[in-house]
């Protein structure tokens, strides 16, 4: 008997964290509910690459702490990304794909973290874009997507940069210049 209090305590102390958590997770999918992110793009046009990533995170812009949640952009996952003359789609395995328009992509660059992910520096390739068309004032999202093989993460880079076009100064800072500290 002398060991069943604290053990009731303890159970009631991990159910309160977890609908804690849960509550929490609702929250912000409440407030990101009003995010538009296209499943496909409107003119994808000619296919120019495929590569097999991991999605490690989407948060807002120049805050790589806070993760959106969205449908197809939530969780981590495994991913293939596709890059065409259109866009970029991003297909990770147990959710929807995301199509991001070429006209709607802010920018391409590299980082060392996000959220809950450290890597080697300038491991993940970092894609800012925003959730409406380039003409409107929309929400500014960065995409984490961890390729590990190095010819591939800059083919990868090469393909986004060759869609936005390279005078449109659509480059991301790295961790190390915009001041991110992890």
């Amino acid at each position: 008997m002398d060991k069943l209090w604290p053990t009731a305590i303890i159970v009631v102390l991990v159910a309160l964290i977890f609908v804690g958590m849960w509550r929490g997770w609702r929250r912000r999918a409440g407030r990101d509910s009003a995010l538009a992110v296209p499943t496909v793009l409107d003119a994808p046009g000619e296919l120019l690459l495929t590569v097999h990533a991991l999605h490690v995170a989407s948060t807002y812009h120049d805050k790589p702490l806070d993760r959106v949640v969205v449908p197809g952009l939530a969780f981590r996952a495994s991913a293939a990304v596709a890059v065409s003359k259109g866009g970029v789609t991003i297909t990770s395995q147990g959710e929807s794909s995301v199509a991001i328009a070429a006209s709607a992509m802010a920018g391409i660059g590299a980082a060392t973290w996000t959220i809950d992910r450290t890597v080697e520096r300038d491991g993940l390739v970092l894609l800012a874009w925003r959730t409406v068309p380039a003409d409107a004032d929309g929400t500014v999202l960065d995409t984490y997507l961890r390729v590990t093989d190095p010819d591939e993460r800059q083919r990868l880079v090469t393909g986004i940069r060759s869609i936005i076009g390279a005078d449109s100064g659509a480059t991301v800072p790295t961790d190390d210049t915009s001041g991110n500290e992890a």
